[in-house]
């Protein structure tokens, strides 16, 4: 039997000499620190096209196929189809570089079948009705001679009967069909996004927006007008710069930014603290302690000074046990036997974390009471510790320096027309 911090490599405990050492990324953190040169690297821009809300266009009966297309100048990328109806899903996710002049637009698109096609020939106007031409009687034919010259009258011939005027030209009347919205490559609407007006918001946050959708109604004087035709929500996210971090470590969607951040405040959280007695990891015989349960930590706390004195990685262990169990023949699998304690099992009110390598730290409580709140805490907490990716850890220490800066050098939200949720 060994007992966990026996063993140099790989130990579950150690001694907190520092804030930072109760970090599991410290040094990798002092690493990163010293390859930090401002301006010389890009963040990522995630963003995510929920899908458009209250789209006011004539929806055709059949099926109808739409696609978004997002265009930044460098990328062209089109969605899926998706069928056309007032709210609609189309739940894509793009990865944008950032820079300075970060625009992109995104345009929907209708597929022209058959029932577009004639929506639109419905559009054109009919062909012009040519005004029937009356008939006006020959004149009589002229006498020659003598008498012809003594029958013609002295007075003016009759001029011929004018046509009548063409009957006026009704305006056509156009269908209100969805053909009249789009354009001849069956474009229906665009957005156009510039990033600068909600960096600040997206900046290592999930952030929900809307946009206006911008397009255009035939008229039938031939000239367009221009209108809002619904809005696009999108969910956006800014990577900041991380140079310390190769890229395969970084996250590769907005699912897995807002994943890590969660699961880094979760790694903050003080859920669980009280009093034990522990033997083992960095105390040699049997040590009364303060501890909290920070994160995947047990934190072990001086009562004199209240600063941290030493830490267990919870994640390292890979079981919990009630002594009182073990006494009983429940033991966790391996070789070991109750003869392998040297009666630490016998302890009254005590269990014991099982770190590999055969390594265990025993504690006994002050009252069941509180030995049956540790035992739940753990049991929940070993084996379903969730991942801190360094990444994260990253972003929230970054974090905490921004809010420990007065408000003249933060920099200021930049407005749009947008919803924070």
């Amino acid at each position: 039997m060994s007992l966990a911090g026996d063993v140099n490599g790989g130990k579950a405990w150690r001694a907190v000499r520092r804030p930072s050492d109760m970090n599991e990324y410290s040094k990798q953190i002092k690493e990163y620190r010293s390859m930090e040169k401002p301006g010389k690297a890009h963040g990522k821009v995630f963003v995510r096209v929920l899908g458009v809300r209250g789209l006011k266009v004539p929806i055709p009966q059949q099926a109808t196929a739409l696609t978004c297309t997002l265009n930044n100048g460098i990328h062209f990328v089109t969605t899926p189809e998706t069928r056309l109806s007032t709210d609609m899903r189309i739940d894509q996710e793009f990865e944008l570089i950032e820079h300075n002049k970060l625009e992109f637009t995104l345009t929907l698109k209708v597929r022209r079948d058959p029932h577009i096609t004639a929506q639109a020939q419905a559009l054109a106007p009919p062909p012009p009705t040519l005004p029937t031409q009356s008939t006006t009687p020959a004149p009589p034919k002229s006498r020659g001679g003598m008498l012809g010259f003594f029958s013609s009258s002295p007075k003016k011939q009759s001029r011929a009967t004018p046509p009548p005027p063409p009957p006026p030209v009704r305006p056509h009347k156009l269908p209100d069909n969805l053909a009249r919205y789009l354009k001849q490559d069956g474009t229906l609407a665009r957005a156009l996004i510039s990033f600068k007006d909600v960096a600040a918001r997206c900046d290592t946050r999930l952030f929900e927006t809307s946009y206006p959708l911008i397009g255009q109604r035939f008229e039938a004087s031939g000239s367009p007008t221009t209108m809002e035709l619904g809005e696009i929500v999108l969910q956006m996210f800014r990577l900041p710069p991380l140079p310390g971090v190769i890229s395969n470590q970084l996250p590769q969607s907005l699912e897995e930014c807002h994943r890590g951040l969660r699961h880094v405040a979760w790694h903050k959280v003080t859920y669980f603290e009280g009093t034990l007695t522990q033997n083992g990891g960095d105390c040699a015989t049997w040590r009364r302690r303060r501890l909290r349960v920070i994160g995947a930590n047990l934190v072990a706390f001086s009562d004199v000074t209240k600063k941290a004195t030493a830490t267990i990685n919870l994640k390292k262990a890979i079981a919990i046990e009630d002594n009182q169990d073990s006494r009983a023949g429940v033991l966790s699998p391996g070789p070991r036997s109750i003869d392998d304690y040297d009666g630490l099992c016998t302890v009254e009110r005590s269990f014991r974390l099982i770190f590999p390598g055969d390594q265990e730290i025993f504690f006994f409580a002050d009252t069941d009471d509180e030995k049956a709140k540790w035992l739940e805490v753990f049991r929940a907490l070993v084996g379903h510790i969730p991942p801190n990716p360094l990444w994260a850890e990253l972003i929230w220490q970054r974090q905490q320096e921004m809010a420990k800066q007065p408000p003249s050098q933060m920099s200021p939200s930049s407005s749009g027309p947008s919803k924070s949720r």
